[in-house]
């Protein structure tokens, strides 16, 4: 058990989530909050849609995708969550009956799983680290919707193209260049962007050649006059 727990600390440590605690109160904290590691192969399911919303994940390794599905099966990715983020908190934290997300392993990955009531009840211990995760939580949630903002912003343009660019200049702007890559394949942005796949790769392609935009896979170039 202290190998794992020191193991789980080394990849925890690396999350703002336990930002100012020590790694020698790590273990005690874990125990707080029913801590529980889980391996996922990629595609496998961390949550589905209605189930109860009662955990929410730290992404140790690896990356998971969020996603809702319409009646017709078609899907919308929300985001992908990269080690070592946050998954899930909000709906966990803020009383939700149920998920209404699915989030599945884009690859192989590692997730801690925390319990929702340990963090919003009081510590019976009354630990000064569990303070300060609340203040990280806050902290990390403001940060999650400031991002939700951007992507309502993005999809309220209307064409393929406009909400593409939308979506590459926040890109360049978060990288501070014009030359970057994004976390998402061709399909994932198309799903992202809520377009069709075609008409994304064929807006790609129209701009390239205008001399607009430069791509290679998921690894853009913008002309500052864009």
């Amino acid at each position: 058990m202290q190998q794992e727990d020191t193991y789980l600390a080394a990849l925890a440590k690396r999350s703002q989530l336990f930002d100012g605690i020590g790694t020698d109160n790590l273990s005690a904290l874990f125990s707080c909050l029913g801590a529980r590691r889980v391996r996922l192969a990629k595609g496998e399911l961390l949550l589905r849609t209605g189930e109860k919303a009662d955990r929410f994940g730290i992404v140790l390794a690896g990356s998971l995708a969020v996603s809702t599905y319409d009646s017709d099966g078609k899907r919308t990715l929300i985001k992908l969550i990269r080690a070592p983020e946050v998954v899930a908190a909000a709906q966990a934290l803020s009383g939700a009956d149920a998920i209404s997300v699915d989030v599945e392993a884009n690859e192989d990955s590692v997730v801690l799983l925390l319990k929702a009531a340990r963090i919003v009840t009081p510590c019976e211990n009354a630990c000064a680290f569990h303070a300060r995760l609340v203040r990280n939580i806050m902290r990390t949630l403001a940060v999650k919707t400031l991002e939700l903002n951007r992507k309502i912003e993005i999809l309220s343009h209307r064409s393929t193209q406009d909400r593409l660019m939308a979506y590459l200049r926040s890109v360049a702007q978060q990288k501070e260049s014009v030359e970057f890559d994004i976390p998402f394949d061709r399909q994932q942005l198309a799903d992202y962007l809520c377009v069709e796949r075609s008409a994304l790769s064929a807006e790609i392609s129209r701009l390239s050649k205008l001399g607009l935009i430069v791509s290679r896979k998921n690894h853009f170039t913008l002309h500052r006059t864009v």
